[in-house]
């Protein structure tokens, strides 16, 4: 994908808020690609305006045909953030109202069953699924197997360079995640021979800045969206379909992980007191409260199992509300 040239009225002001958010630190890859949706949106329909006036910023609110919820959202708390950085820069703009912003939709995680993982990684390691890339059939049998194994974020995963991969010691540095979180994650040993040799399939000539899971262009990290589609069809082949209450995506290999750890550390006969801390840092959470979301799931799924553990459980297991 080509860099977006600014061209609407308020591109000078956008080019200072971006600088800003990424002065701040922020990576805003999301909140950079919607703004400039917003930029083209102004161009093409408002070619005159230099101000965001209430008709601009309400007319980009309204909900597209077929947009989720959770894209409105996206996209409003976006131009909310842009205008309330105009009136801070002493230029008039209209704040989109909180009302607007729709509720986004509360997910259920799916827990991926052992079978289902075999299933997956069948469809994937043997090839049977459409190759928007030549390359996906080398990268995605590691890939998804460091979504499941290390239970990293996409953003996270997606992002990372040749040189936060320590293959010499089995270790990912991950850098400014959620939370501005930097932490490192230990790949298992398996896990390290395999990137040992995807490296040397992928990346002989390599900088450390290129993308260390990459599809066309190392220089360009595998877009979101694209990744999403060709999972959908990994499903389909493996006979995981859609439902009602779940929706299975890639992020739920994240839960799944977590599950499966809890699952584990209770079948040890592991202290959650002990090991609850651990995990939390492994994941990158800020709070306790996110981790415990897990001990609600793992208790949904084997309830027998957790009959096992000690009372920890059943002080966390009541303070959870809702998904994460």
């Amino acid at each position: 994908m080509k860099d977006y040239i600014l061209k609407s009225n308020f591109k000078e002001d956008i080019t200072k808020f971006l600088e800003l958010k990424h002065l701040l630190s922020y990576k805003y890859i999301l909140g950079q690609k919607l703004i400039e949706q917003f930029d083209n949106f102004c161009f093409s329909k408002y070619p005159d305006e230099n101000i965001l006036t209430e008709e601009i910023a309400l007319d980009w609110a309204t909900p597209r045909k077929n947009e989720s919820a959770s894209s409105v959202a996206n996209r409003i708390i976006t131009v909310r953030q842009f205008a309330k950085f105009l009136n801070a820069s002493y230029k008039n703009a209209f704040v989109i109202p909180g009302r607007y912003i729709p509720k986004k939709p509360k997910y259920n995680s799916y827990i991926y069953s052992n079978i289902e993982l075999q299933r997956i990684f069948d469809v994937i390691d043997n090839k049977k699924f459409r190759c928007y890339h030549k390359n996906s059939y080398i990268v995605f049998p590691l890939l998804f197997r460091v979504f499941y194994c290390c239970g990293l974020r996409i953003s996270e995963i997606l992002s990372l360079k040749v040189k936060h991969i320590d293959l010499e010691n089995g270790i990912i540095a991950v850098y400014e995640s959620k939370n501005n979180d930097n932490r490192l994650v230990v790949l298992s040993d398996e896990l390290k021979e395999r990137s040992k040799q995807y490296y040397n399939q992928m990346h002989k000539n390599s900088n450390n800045d290129d993308y260390f899971f990459y599809t066309k262009n190392k220089e360009k990290a595998i877009v979101e969206t694209t990744l999403r589609k060709s999972f959908r069809q990994i499903l389909k082949l493996a006979d995981i379909e859609k439902c009602k209450e779940n929706n299975p995506r890639i992020h739920d290999f994240r839960h799944t992980y977590a599950v499966h750890c809890l699952k584990k550390f209770v079948n040890e006969d592991k202290d959650l007191y002990a090991y609850l801390p651990i995990l939390k840092t492994y994941m990158g959470h800020s709070k306790f409260r996110s981790t415990e979301y897990y001990l609600k799931l793992t208790n949904d799924m084997y309830p027998d199992i957790l009959k096992k553990t000690n009372s920890y459980i059943n002080e966390a297991i009541p303070r959870i509300g809702g998904a994460l």
